[in-house]
């Protein structure tokens, strides 16, 4: 397939696109006649998407391939965070209920592609996600739990390659039946709650609708809010009734939830004050030893957080730690003004000792800066 960057042209808010859209590795990012609403969609699009040049050629379609397999051409950071505009385009279509043939294969080469990434590059994965704070919750996450679900899994061992991209492609559908519902910010009526505890029976119809046979992909879905003790929904499952992917989508889910800005809770969870909830807090409703791998494979102060330092300074995390001093690098400098080339600190020092979280919204003008650490 001979493909050509896109121009502004080739994508105008609000009307269809003319051709099909792909990345630079011929994987199908979005449909011809999808729409973009958004101009910062659009940005992202412009700087990653490719259209066919030889007319009336059929699109292909993207080829299953094991994860190792898959060749990045994208540095990992910016793959993950582009990953949410073709996520955001599946989904979409999914509500409106168009191109339901090509839904199945759309997300499968999604999930190879985020499974491959966080094989290659896992601290950029996470920092991605992390730093990921377009769009609408339910778009953000579901692109988090996909990239914590490839994380667990992998750090876990139990479930092999296949096995995993199953889960993934879960991750990223598990919450199909309430999509709408999961930017919700007002109150719930009754129906909205009974709505609620039946969608992950709800997300399951609509797969098998879709034409999803994959019965680890399906009962992760079906398993996503049971709990060890019982106390979760539909099924009211416990122990050893739950699968291991189901444990492992919970897990996943519970996490995200918790350091994400959430439409009725503007103020997420500081990454390792959500590990200490997650390890005493629910220690009786998820599996405690998925959740100690959990720490493990993100670190007790993830990639991706925004901390402020003893002398004062603000600094990004890098790299993964199991303690509470991680590698970070410097974005502004202790009299607040912004870094020209972030700097790396120590956290174990006393004067670079992590004091606490920082906003994202209070670091937007350094963005560009962020991005290169990982580039």
């Amino acid at each position: 397939m001979a493909l050509k960057q896109l121009s502004p042209a080739d994508v105008m808010l609000g009307k269809p696109l003319e051709q099909a859209v792909y990345n630079a590795d011929g994987h199908l990012l979005l449909n011809k006649g999808s729409v973009l609403r958004d101009p910062g969609a659009k940005q992202k699009l412009l700087a990653m998407g490719h259209k066919e040049v030889v007319p009336g050629a059929a699109p292909v379609a993207p080829a299953a391939s094991t994860p190792r397999a898959e060749q990045l051409r994208e540095p990992v950071f910016a793959l993950v965070q582009h990953a949410a505009v073709t996520l955001n385009a599946m989904l979409v279509d999914q509500q409106a209920d168009v191109h339901r043939d090509q839904f199945i294969t759309r997300i499968r080469s999604l999930a190879g592609r985020l499974q491959a990434a966080c094989l290659q590059d896992p601290e950029a994965a996470i920092a991605a996600i992390h730093l990921f704070h377009e769009g609408e919750y339910a778009l953000r996450h579901h692109l988090s739990v996909g990239v914590v679900s490839a994380l667990l899994a992998e750090a876990d061992g139990r479930l092999d390659k296949v096995q995993q991209h199953s889960l993934i492609c879960a991750a990223l559908t598990h919450d199909i039946g309430i999509y709408s519902l999961a930017n919700h910010s007002g109150g719930l009526t009754e129906e909205k709650r009974r709505e609620i505890n039946q969608h992950p029976i709800t997300s399951c119809a609509i797969l098998k609708d879709i034409g999803v046979d994959d019965e680890l992909w399906l009962e992760a879905v079906l398993q996503h809010h049971e709990r060890q003790d019982g106390s979760g929904y539909p099924l009211c499952l416990s122990g050893g009734a739950i699968s291991l992917h189901g444990s492992l989508l919970a897990v996943a889910d519970v996490y995200c939830a918790m350091t994400r800005p959430r439409p009725y809770r503007p103020k997420a969870y500081f990454p390792m004050a959500a590990m200490r909830d997650l390890y005493v807090g629910q220690s009786q409703q998820l599996d405690n030893a998925l959740i100690q791998k959990l720490i493990k494979a993100l670190g007790l102060i993830p990639p991706g957080t925004i901390v402020k330092l003893k002398n004062g300074e603000i600094a990004v995390v890098k790299k993964r730690s199991t303690n509470n001093a991680p590698q970070a690098y410097c974005l502004y400098n202790r009299q607040g003004m912004p870094m020209a080339s972030p700097e790396a600190r120590n956290t174990s020092l006393p004067d670079y000792s992590i004091q606490g979280r920082v906003d994202y919204d209070d670091c937007r003008n350094v963005e560009a800066a962020m991005r290169r650490i990982w580039a």
